[in-house]
């Protein structure tokens, strides 16, 4: 009975000792699977993540090829019109408005009365120093006579010469009053303003009117330090009004002294107005060429701004990486706008610039081509 008891328990023992193997081969089994299968999978992982970076999508841009041409720079000054005279009409005596022989937007020649004052008694002053005068040279004429009989003095001659001449000024001097009764224009030109009407009474130096000289016509402007050696009277220049007139003409001006406040130069392009259609204050834009330079013609659309605010454009290089370029604009036109600063043989983006950045690879697709 012993015997069996004791057989019992040692098949017991040799039971869980049998699990226990089996349990720890089991783990063990289990911690290498996950290794291998772990590797295997984090393997598979990196190829599916090598393959994705190799199919990544290239952007697409179209792009076009441009060259440059041979173009006038123009240095560009914003101004305005500006008669070539301008006078206001005063009055040189006083007196009452009985008279007024233009209105405003009158055409006048030099001479033309504009303004008339009442006489008063001014002719009356008139016709009596006209007789002094015949008084005065009676006196000196009998003086003369009386010293050639020797019974005048010279001192006494003399004398009497010089009340004559006194009258004779003082009878022009009347005259000149007289004259100055009309007020008319310094030159031809338009009645630009006329402040007063008859009955008014005028002090001296009150205007009658305001005369403008519009032909030739001024278009003025300020220039910068930086361009204004450049700049030659009588070079040719052109004026677009905005308006949308364009007018022709040369510098006649470029001042020697810079303004104080913005240390700016004036400049004057003389320009024909024989119609009188260009008015004196309209806005305007100078274009004065000074050299020839290498340029392309561009639509403004695809000029862009780069993180320092830089205007450009982003062009393509011989390996579709993208570049961007500073670019300087000469001028405007109904075609484009005129810029340098680019190799003279670009392949510019013209489509999807926005969406590329410099250094990027992308997939050009060209202007004109029957696969886009």
């Amino acid at each position: 009975m012993n015997n069996v008891i004791k057989g019992i328990t040692n098949w017991r023992i040799n039971s869980s000792i049998i699990v226990a193997g089996v349990v720890l081969l089991v783990a063990i089994a289990w911690v290498f699977s996950g290794q291998i299968f772990g590797n295997r999978a984090n393997s598979a992982d990196e190829s599916i993540a090598d393959a994705g970076a190799e199919t990544a999508v290239i952007p697409s841009v179209r792009v076009k090829a441009i060259v440059a041409e041979q173009r006038q720079a123009d240095v560009v000054v914003r101004g305005r019109t500006e008669a070539i005279r301008k006078v206001d009409v005063r009055a040189r005596t006083i007196g009452p408005v009985i008279a007024v022989h233009a209105e405003k937007g009158d055409f006048v020649k030099e001479g033309d009365v504009i303004c008339e004052l009442k006489i008063d008694a001014r002719e009356a002053e008139m016709e009596k120093a006209n007789a002094l005068v015949r008084q005065r040279e009676l006196e000196y004429n009998g003086s003369k006579k009386l010293k050639a009989k020797g019974v005048r003095s010279e001192t006494q001659v003399a004398a009497d010469k010089a009340a004559f001449e006194t009258a004779k000024a003082e009878a022009l001097a009347m005259e000149i009053e007289l004259e100055n009764l009309k007020m008319t224009a310094p030159f031809d030109g338009i009645v630009d303003a006329r402040p007063i009407e008859i009955g008014d009474l005028m002090a001296v130096n009150n205007i009658c009117a305001t005369v403008v000289d519009l032909d030739p016509m001024l278009v003025v402007g300020q220039v910068s330090e930086n361009v204004v050696n450049s700049l030659r009277i009588g070079a040719e220049g052109r004026a677009n009004l905005i308006t949308g007139e364009e007018l022709v003409g040369r510098i006649r001006f470029v001042s020697s002294s810079a303004d104080e406040a913005t240390r700016t130069f004036r400049v004057e392009l003389e320009v024909p107005n024989t119609d009188g259609s260009v008015r004196d204050g309209i806005t305007s834009e100078i274009y004065v060429p000074v050299k020839s330079v290498k340029a392309h013609l561009v639509s403004p659309a695809i000029l862009v701004f780069n993180a320092q605010g830089v205007v450009g454009i982003r062009h393509i290089d011989d390996n579709n990486v993208v570049k961007f370029q500073e670019v300087e604009i000469l001028s405007d036109s109904p075609e484009g706008a005129w810029i340098t600063g680019l190799p003279e043989k670009a392949t510019i983006i013209t489509v999807g610039q926005e969406f590329v950045s410099e250094g990027q690879k992308v997939k050009p697709t060209f202007e004109g081509d029957t696969a886009s």
